[in-house]
């Protein structure tokens, strides 16, 4: 998952350079493809170890490509309840498919983990 701003990795790539900071190989690893699988029958969730920061009208965008199966996917994001003034979490449906990938998630000012849920029994890969 990454915000629409930022730029996505392909599957499997690396970056070219290494460092001995550990901050800031952490921040490579957080934006690189997650290992997700699902189970028939059921929403099995995939959560992203790293949060995402947000602000006021900020959308996201989740990507999949499975390597096995052919998974049903929804996302999550959040959605301001006007009467309790606070964001609220919502699972948006993304489709199914080998692959795929929604844009416009409503993310909003909150800090959380992405997460996606998955459908039928797959192995997929997931930002």
């Amino acid at each position: 998952m990454t915000a629409l701003a930022g730029a996505a990795s392909p599957a499997g790539a690396t970056s070219e350079k290494t460092t001995k900071n550990a901050s800031v190989t952490t921040m490579a690893s957080c934006n690189g493809w997650q290992n997700a699988g699902g189970v028939a029958g059921r929403w099995t969730k995939s959560k992203d170890p790293c949060s995402l920061w947000g602000q006021k009208g900020m959308k996201v965008r989740y990507r999949w490509a499975a390597e096995r199966g052919t998974p049903c996917i929804k996302v999550k994001g959040f959605k301001y309840n006007k009467s309790t003034k606070k964001y609220v979490a919502k699972w948006y449906n993304a489709g199914c498919g080998k692959s795929g990938f929604i844009k416009n998630v409503p993310w909003g000012n909150v800090a959380a983990h992405p997460e996606i849920k998955i459908k039928g029994f797959s192995l997929l890969k997931w930002q």
